[in-house]
């Protein structure tokens, strides 16, 4: 018997929300790890490979900036979540 309460369309809705941010965490994990071995590449990069060191710092800068956009597009998700009242998510 269901609950009156719980909606099974709501449910189902908002399962899908929170496996839409668990991927885009997940995304944003790999690319902080992308960031931690690019930096370490230029670390190690004798600075007389000039070419490969500016093609580390260019992978490096747009790995930055799409985890930059997957953070925003995290704390979206986290909002629609919130916002159609899907229980056990806590903003930061």
């Amino acid at each position: 018997m269901q609950d009156p309460i719980t909606k099974p369309a709501l449910s189902l809705r908002c399962k899908e929300l929170l496996k839409e941010r668990d991927e885009k965490v997940r995304h944003e994990q790999r690319l902080q790890g992308l960031l931690q071995r690019n930096r370490d590449l230029i670390k190690k990069t004798p600075r007389a490979r000039e070419t490969l060191h500016a093609r580390i710092e260019a992978h490096q800068i747009r790995v930055r900036n799409e985890l930059h956009l997957t953070e925003l597009q995290i704390q979206t998700k986290e909002e629609s979540i919130v916002r159609s009242g899907c229980p056990g998510i806590a903003l930061q």
